[in-house]
């Protein structure tokens, strides 16, 4: 997944911003007269985007909602909370992820990101501390515990 920003000029109609997140691709088109477009797409569908329009005026709101005018996490960055400098945190494993069908022991979690797995959220159930066993699947949610600095290490080795 990639944080940036792509810019793209669109002649006699705007501009488009578009993002990669976990779902998809993320499009916002600005248009001349103010108008703005979202676009989510997934590129494993074959379903066209889902499409929102909003006016100037909702665009504007929203966006300031995304930017924290509203609500501001505790911390920034996939941070939920930080206790006395240990990281709690959770990724969600999609089908595509390193760590999908593979065991807790056979990623070495522990040895290859220094974040330890408390538990896995799967559909209605919790695994509260999964045996190394354990096979992560497609959907689940890992809830981990570790340094705020290995969390980038983490996702990468486990979620992609």
């Amino acid at each position: 997944m990639s944080d940036q920003i792509r810019e793209q000029e669109l002649p006699g109609i705007g501009r488009r911003y578009s993002v990669q997140a976990e779902g998809g691709e993320v499009s916002v088109v600005i248009h001349h007269s103010g108008r703005r477009d979202v676009y989510l797409s997934d590129p494993s569908s074959r379903r066209p985007p889902a499409v929102a329009t909003l006016s100037d005026d909702q665009a504007r709101r929203l966006g300031a909602v995304l930017a924290g005018a509203y609500f501001q996490p505790t911390l920034t960055r996939h941070i939920e909370a930080v206790v006395g400098g240990l990281l709690i945190d959770w990724v969600t494993v999609a089908g595509d992820s390193p760590g999908a069908g593979r065991s807790i022991a056979d990623l070495q979690v522990r040895r290859q990101t220094r974040m330890t797995i408390v538990a896995i959220l799967r559909g209605d159930d919790a695994i509260v501390v999964p045996e190394p066993t354990e096979v992560l699947e497609a959907g689940d949610r890992v809830v981990i515990v570790g340094r705020p600095e290995d969390l980038d290490g983490f996702v990468r080795h486990v979620a992609g």
